[in-house]
Order: structure tokens, then C-alpha cells, then sequence
């Protein structure tokens, strides 16, 4: 799970109805995997006051604030999960999201979250540049309106290079 978190979908500068609007399917997906046996990676942003990242886009999901936890309706789906705090796009940059994937080889990683076309579409990148199989769930993957972002166009562009560039499999139901 990429980035469900209060930041990019109930409050601050990053929030977005549409990505708030994909939470039920989003956890849908993780209870599915959950009884299929599977272990549950959650990703979380997470910034210093200070990060770079804040040269690009406005200060958001800030360590030790509401911004930065996983949503109230995922909460529950962390008991027995892994929580792995991310500072940048991917899930890989700085973490130890690579030893874990390595320990548990996975036949293929099932990814859900926001925002398609940043947090997932990096990390669903360097899972497939180090052979990994993906499936993403188009509907348990949301991205934002914004000047310049139009999110429906935007979200089309993502899935078809996850799939056509990436390799990804993108499952539409």
C-alpha cells in the first residue's frame, strides 16, 4: 500500500477528494490480499520540516503529525502489517523495502495507493527494474485534480505506462 495516508486524502496541502474517494477500494484490495495469505507492506511519506522534497511540492505529510499516519479506515489492516516511512517518490529510496522483498519472495507484489502517476508509478518502477511481477488494481490506485494536473487524464497516462512501459499488470475490475 503506497501513501494512503491523512495528507493525500483528508487534510493539508496534498489532500484530494479523489484519492479520499478511493480508500474503500483500496481497502477492499488489502483485505483480499490479507485472507489470500499475503504479507502487507504499507508505505508511508514521511518529511523532516526541512526536505528537499518541499522545493517541489508544498510541506506536507510531516513527521510526528496527523498528516503522516495511514487513514482512520486502514488503521485496523496495520495490525500485523509492516510500516516502512518514506522520504521520497519511491518506496525504495532510503528504506529497507528491498531486504524485506528479498526475505520474502514474493511471486509477484500487488500494489494499491496514491498518487498514481508519483508514489506509485516510482515505486512500481524499481519493483519491476529489479524483475519483480506487478499487478496494480486501476481502481485501487487514485491520483489529484490540480491547475496544470488534470486527474482523470493524468490517470489514464499512468495506468498505460505502468502497463506499456513498465510492465506492469493492470487489472481493471
Amino acid at each position: 500500500m503506497v501513501d494512503v495516508l491523512n495528507g493525500f486524502c483528508k487534510q493539508g496541502n496534498l489532500a484530494s477528494p479523489r484519492c479520499d474517494a478511493a480508500i474503500p477500494r483500496i481497502r477492499d484490495v488489502i483485505e483480499a490480499r490479507r485472507q489470500a495469505g499475503d504479507q502487507l507492506i504499507f508505505l508511508a511519506d514521511t518529511h523532516d520540516p526541512d526536505d528537499r522534497e518541499f522545493e517541489v511540492f508544498p510541506v506536507h505529510c510531516v513527521r510526528g503529525t496527523t498528516e503522516s499516519e495511514v487513514v482512520p479506515e486502514l488503521q485496523p489492516l496495520l495490525q500485523g502489517a509492516t510500516l516502512i516511512r518514506k522520504r521520497r517518490y519511491s518506496g525504495f529510496f532510503e528504506t529497507d523495502l528491498e531486504a524485506r522483498l528479498l526475505a520474502a519472495q514474493p511471486e509477484q507484489v500487488t500494489v494499491v495507493g496514491v498518487c498514481t502517476d508519483i508514489c506509485v508509478l516510482h515505486t512500481v518502477a524499481d519493483l519491476r527494474n529489479r524483475d519483480y511481477r506487478v499487478v496494480v488494481p486501476a481502481l485501487a490506485v487514485a491520483t489529484f485534480d490540480a491547475p496544470g494536473h488534470p486527474g482523470d487524464e493524468v490517470q489514464r497516462w499512468s495506468l498505460a505506462h505502468l502497463t506499456g512501459v513498465l510492465g506492469a499488470r493492470v487489472l481493471e475490475t
